[in-house]
């Protein structure tokens, strides 16, 4: 059986490839989709006009911002998976949650996205045209419904996302209280705020997320694969005190003593531990 994880003393562990560039990945996602909502904000010019007016005015700028949330978007996958690998145990149940609302906040930022490229699109069109579609677009209800859901369910994801990893001790208490104020803060404040409020929400944001990136890449690959809860004594160590009967006394027949029996999920065989199962 080849044994990923080289434990021989003086030898780096290892990982086969393949682990080792999922674990990049994931740290690349952590930093990369917080990152890239910083510039998004700056280029995005729907904060200050109407879609019709960003189109015509600074079609550039709207199709920066749709490059850049989309990329968010699929970075944001695999920062969920870094969260949900490092919180398999301790916060699991949290992690678990917030991959759910990250996701779905994902796919808002997607689609909002692919609605900038569309406008962007209908800027060479009759202007009375596109403000038309504009304004059916903005007071469809079923459409705002699902939007705003997507939406919030960024912000929510995002906070249960570091109360995970501060759950599972890999970053201090500040990340997550940070990142729950700003989205607290983005909920109840005005929403035509300046734009250099929103910049530092977000930059407060990335280095949170930042931070749990860099340690992700900089971990070393058995802290990457260790497991609390692991078995830490192998099992075919007696245990401490046996309970196998006493020997008989000479001229004496002793009980029987049955062979070695394997009861399916029991703890122990015969009174040796069994190793605790790794999924």
């Amino acid at each position: 059986m080849q044994h990923i994880v080289n434990d021989r003393p003086g030898n780096p562990d290892r990982l086969p490839p393949a682990r080792r560039i999922r674990r990049v990945a994931t740290g690349v996602g952590l930093i990369g989709f917080s990152v890239l909502l910083v510039p998004e904000e700056i280029v995005d010019p729907t904060g200050s006009s109407t879609f019709q007016e960003a189109a015509a005015q600074h079609p550039d700028g709207l199709y920066a911002a749709a490059l850049l949330l989309l990329t968010s978007a699929v970075l944001t996958f695999p920062a969920i998976c870094g969260i949900l690998h490092q919180a398999r145990d301790r916060g699991a149940l949290v992690a678990n949650i917030a991959a759910v609302f990250t996701a779905l906040g994902a796919l808002g930022h997607a689609a909002l996205g692919a609605i900038n490229l569309v406008m962007r699109a209908l800027a060479g069109g009759d202007v009375t045209a596109m403000r038309a579609v504009e304004e059916r677009f903005s007071s469809d209800v079923p459409v705002g419904v699902v939007g705003l859901t997507l939406l919030m369910s960024f912000g929510v994801g995002i906070s249960l996302l570091a109360w995970a990893a501060w759950r599972a001790g890999i970053i201090g208490l500040w990340g997550p209280v940070l990142v729950t104020g700003v989205v607290v803060a983005h909920n109840v404040l005005p929403e035509h705020v300046p734009g250099a409020v929103s910049i530092i929400a977000l930059g407060l944001i990335t280095a949170v997320f930042g931070r749990l990136g860099v340690r992700t890449i900089m971990l070393a690959d058995a802290a990457w694969e260790a497991r609390s809860g692991a078995p830490t004594t192998p099992a075919n160590n007696l245990p401490e005190t046996s309970t196998l009967p006493a020997s008989p006394a000479p001229g004496q027949s002793g009980p029987s003593v049955p062979g070695p029996t394997a009861t399916p999920g029991a703890g122990t065989v015969d009174g040796c531990p069994r190793p605790a199962a790794r999924w």
